[in-house]
């Protein structure tokens, strides 16, 4: 996929490895463009936020961005598994929670993995989430709540900046409103039964 209009996504840019390295983005919402930094295996090492503060005009769906006017920005570095914005750490990783400006939270999973529910260390939940089968999320709680992690369908990060609303599965990023991925299986000769941008062999 190099580009999805319905997402305002006007052009998506790959490198060797086929992960994104840059995306720009005009909707209705956003004027913006991402840009992603792997290491050579193709671990996420930095992900570079930029947009226009003061966007607010009906795009024409699939033109260009204007680049001089991205006056915002916004770094997030992952080293291991402490993950830092704008230099400052934000948020450490642990096994089956993590540690964000001294407290500890923990999630709650179903049985694939999925975060239902993020709660404190002493037990409040702070978060809920419910799921469709593939991912897309329903009776969510509200969006100031929602974002406070990012650690959502099978516990992968869900990036909802600008509307993308799109999970890093590390070698591929996945669309739960459609259950497909925007890049081919790396394996996809593995399965020639299946076609190479389904999810899960199409059956969660």
């Amino acid at each position: 996929m190099n580009k999805d209009l319905n997402k305002g996504i006007t052009s998506i840019q790959y490198n060797s490895l086929n992960l994104p390295r840059m995306m720009d983005i005009k909707s209705p919402v956003a004027e913006a463009r991402n840009e992603y930094l792997y290491s050579a295996g193709g671990q996420k090492l930095k992900v570079t936020q930029k947009w226009n503060s003061n966007y607010s005009t009906a795009p024409v769906i699939g033109s260009a961005i204007n680049t001089a006017v991205l006056d915002m920005t916004r770094t997030t570095d992952y080293v291991g598994n402490k993950v830092y914005e704008d230099g400052v750490l934000k948020r450490i990783l642990v096994n089956g929670g993590y540690i964000e400006a001294g407290a500890y939270y923990f999630y709650q999973n179903d049985h694939l993995g999925n975060n239902r529910v993020v709660a404190n260390a002493s037990g409040t939940a702070i978060q809920k989430n419910h799921y469709y089968p593939f991912g897309m999320a329903f009776a969510e709680t509200p969006l100031a709540e929602q974002q406070k992690q990012p650690f959502k369908y099978n516990g992968k990060e869900l990036d909802q900046m600008h509307g993308l609303n799109l999970y890093d599965y590390s070698a591929r990023q996945y669309d739960p409103a459609i259950g497909r991925f925007s890049s081919m299986d790396p394996l996809a000769e593995k399965h020639y039964a299946w076609a190479p941008y389904t999810y899960c062999l199409n059956n969660p």
